[in-house]
């Protein structure tokens, strides 16, 4: 029979083989040594490891650290409620293709940084955008295991593998856009410019409706996104973020232009849907991506994508001198990071204003502007002798 000895921290028992086992109570549930010891003493010093973790805040549940990654991710993805259904289809969709194959047999305590870097670098050489996207998703579900103490730390420590490095888009000029609007079917035209000059995504254009387009404060309100999720068909929902409910100050030109869209194809209801497909039906991304791509392609713009459009009104706001905070609210960013890929338009803009004060002086003194001439750099010894 067993015997049971006490010790300062915890129970150790002797089994009749001669062996001992180690158990201690924490938080109001017991837990076992997940095997036996040689000795009373092994055991003992077992405990007190275990009682100084606790000590330090550094105490995990080594039984717990022990589920495999897929069971756990998949369980972690089932507690997020609050995921809108594309986002979690995202998450479905990045579990199963990269994640899993590479973890998901091991158990989380299996998970090293070593592991991870070797599966991101492996990732990263041929899919650098969705590394940093996996990366991301695999360090928030670590960290949650850190917090439900099943994990001392987060292996997902490299510097930087969070961070997309997508290749800089090109910005369509007005020309571009005009060519691209006149390409494409009459009532898709303004759909165009509404991403152009108002910098809303296709989505929010899907679900947009007569009553969000006030023409006499020339504004447009955000309130929803349609998108199309597998198994669930065209869903309307929020924007992408809270940032994205926002109300946008449209330009005169693309008040006009919606004027005359309105009046010719949208129903008088207030709930009447702005863009629609050929038939009068909800507008189908498939669809208008074959006739974008149309579109694009007889304007001789093959490379261009809808959301390039988008681009295109971030960059046309950051030249008027928005700010980073004005991109932000116009655009429906919720953090800086994207907002400030339209900043690199303000150097131009910052050209143009020390143009502007040389007109300025000149004007003052009554004098031509003088042009920068660039002198030869001559040392002393070159210089020519008096």
């Amino acid at each position: 029979m067993a015997r049971k000895r006490t010790s300062t921290f915890g129970s150790v028992r002797k089994f009749n083989s001669g062996r001992y086992q180690a158990s201690y109570w924490h938080e109001g549930k017991r837990y076992i040594a997940d095997h036996t010891f040689d000795a009373k003493a092994d055991a003992d010093a077992w405990l007190a490891n275990i009682r100084t973790d606790i000590g330090k805040g550094q105490w995990v549940d080594a039984n717990e650290g022990r589920k495999r990654f897929e069971e756990y991710a998949k369980q972690w993805l089932e507690d997020r409620h609050n995921l809108r259904p594309r986002t979690r289809e995202l998450y479905a969709s990045q579990l199963n293709r990269h994640l899993v194959p590479a973890f998901g047999h091991l158990e989380l305590v299996q998970i090293t940084t070593a592991k991870v870097r070797t599966w991101y670098s492996g990732i990263a050489r041929a899919k650098p955008v969705s590394a940093a996207k996996c990366y991301r998703l695999l360090r928030t579900i670590l960290g949650t295991a850190v917090e439900d103490r099943m994990l001392f730390a987060n292996p997902c420590t490299i510097k930087r593998a969070g961070q997309e490095r997508s290749p800089e888009r090109p910005i369509p000029t007005i020309e571009q856009v005009d060519a691209l609007a006149s390409a494409l079917p009459e009532h898709y035209r303004a759909l165009v410019y509404t991403a152009a000059y108002a910098g809303l995504r296709l989505g929010e254009c899907s679900a947009l409706t007569r009553e969000r387009v006030d023409l006499v404060h020339r504004t447009i309100s955000v309130t929803e996104q349609a998108q199309l999720v597998s198994g669930q068909g065209r869903v309307i929902g929020p924007p992408k973020s809270d940032a994205g409910r926002r109300t946008v100050a449209i330009p005169k030109v693309l008040a006009d232009i919606l004027e005359d869209h309105l009046a010719r194809f949208v129903g008088p209801a207030p709930t009447a849907p702005v863009f629609t497909g050929d038939k009068g039906g909800p507008l189908s991304g498939q669809h208008f991506g074959s006739q974008f791509a149309k579109a694009r392609h007889a304007a001789g713009l093959n490379n261009m994508h809808f959301h390039d459009l988008r681009h295109f009104a971030g960059t046309m706001a950051a030249r008027t001198g928005a700010t980073t905070a004005e991109l932000m609210a116009r655009l429906g960013h919720s953090t800086p990071r994207a907002a400030l890929i339209y900043q690199h338009a303000t150097a131009e803009r910052d050209h143009a204003i020390a143009s502007g004060l040389d007109a300025l002086v000149a004007e003052a003194k009554n004098a031509p502007v003088a042009q920068v001439v660039e002198l030869p750099n001559r040392s002393r010894r070159s210089s020519p002798r008096a």
